[in-house]
């Protein structure tokens, strides 16, 4: 009998560095690498095949974001209706936003199984964003999406927070499963101790504690607090914050710091996947942060990294939160509410007077990291997931 195709489907894949074709392309490959039979359907042009996954491309895209997600659903339906036969797998990501609305009913006309690998949760996401004005004009859209859901035959949000947003849309509990994003699987292995010191060199930190945040600057993160912190700390040398990455929100966070004068915050460049080890090991602590009312809708896939490198996460966002409840119950870091600067400031006093405080959270972190976000526990339990989903 013939094994059924796993077809996935989102805009970007390999070569791109964005956040979510790194993932796709980690999965997509260690699961063609246990013998499956794996194709992507992704926008652009370029290479048919990588590591064993068959890509199908959509073309050049064109200028703008709305006529990019345009041209590649035109696409990605158009590869959908060459691909697909009874009994394959078909597996949604969430970029371009709602791709379930569009692909699903097209896939299951087909004889298909429909997977929705939920990374971010619209168009709610825009609701929170626009305000409470525009969800009567969003709803036909979240209507059409739940609708989708409701139709496949997995929903795999990646946090359980998303998935408390998923039952609520009528999804049956058991086809709604939550699994976390990985860390990039060569976090595995610790960076070398030169590799570390050379990128502590290049960013001037000497012997201060350096806190980071690492990654994009989005819409949906919280930075009023750190420079805030960042504000109340001024006067120590031996404490400094960096923000590595860039993003939509970098200008602004740029500018706030100019406009208040914070010598003691820096801006490096993203990093390359090949030095991330060392970058994110180059910080005695790492920010993650989150806005409110975000938390049942996306969910920050950095902590998963930080964790990998040994070094605690200060968590800023809602409370309660699973994010939160994770670093209180099982250690890492701490988790602060949005807004707590005095908290947070008091906190990284703590550890520049005490290193070794700071070095045992990263210890504990290592652990939570190899309990809940190792790449090769969540490869298995992803064939696992798409093997029983076939099977159904």
């Amino acid at each position: 009998m013939r094994r059924p195709k796993l077809i996935f489907v989102n805009r970007v894949f390999w070569p791109s560095e964005a956040a979510t074709a790194q993932l796709l392309t980690d999965l997509a490959a260690a699961l063609a690498a246990r013998g499956r039979d794996v194709h992507v359907i992704a926008a652009g042009d370029g290479a048919p095949e990588f590591r064993g996954v068959t890509i199908h491309r959509t073309g050049a895209e064109p200028a703008g974001r709305l006529a990019r997600y345009g041209h590649f659903l035109r696409g990605a339906r158009r590869e959908l209706r060459r691909l697909v036969a009874p009994g394959d797998v078909v597996i949604l990501k969430t970029d371009p936003p709602l791709l379930a609305v569009a692909a699903t009913e097209l896939a299951r006309a087909h004889g298909a199984r429909v997977v929705q690998w939920i990374q971010d949760i619209y168009p709610e996401v825009l609701s929170a964003h626009l305000g409470a004005w525009a969800a009567p004009a969003l709803l036909p859209l979240r209507l059409a999406r739940n609708r989708a859901w409701r139709a496949s035959a997995l929903c795999v949000p990646v946090s359980d927070d998303m998935r408390a947003t998923v039952l609520a849309a009528g999804v049956a509990p058991d086809r709604a499963v939550a699994l976390p994003n990985w860390a990039p699987p060569e976090l595995d292995l610790p960076a070398r101790p030169d590799d570390i010191a050379a990128v502590r060199r290049e960013w001037g930190a000497g012997d201060a504690l350096l806190a980071v945040y690492s990654g994009n600057l989005g819409r949906v993160h919280e930075f009023a607090t750190l420079l805030d912190a960042a504000a109340l700390l001024r006067d120590e040398p031996r404490v400094r914050l960096a923000f590595v990455g860039g993003g939509p929100r970098s200008a602004e966070v740029r500018a706030a710091v100019a406009a208040r004068g914070l010598a003691n915050v820096a801006f490096f460049p993203a990093q390359p996947r090949a030095r991330l080890a060392a970058a994110l090991a180059a910080a005695d602590a790492h920010f993650v942060t989150l806005r409110p009312g975000f938390e049942r809708l996306v969910a920050p896939s950095k902590l998963a990294g930080v964790l990998a490198a040994g070094r605690p996460a200060l968590f800023v966002g809602p409370r309660p939160s699973g994010l939160a409840a994770l670093l209180d119950t099982e250690g890492g870091g701490h988790a602060l509410a949005n807004g707590d600067a005095t908290a947070l400031a008091a906190t990284l006093r703590a550890w520049n007077a005490d290193r070794t405080a700071a070095a045992a959270s990263g210890v504990a972190g290592r652990c939570v990291y190899e309990r809940h976000f190792r790449f090769v526990d969540l490869v298995a339990r992803w064939d696992a997931l798409l093997e029983s989903t076939a099977a159904d």
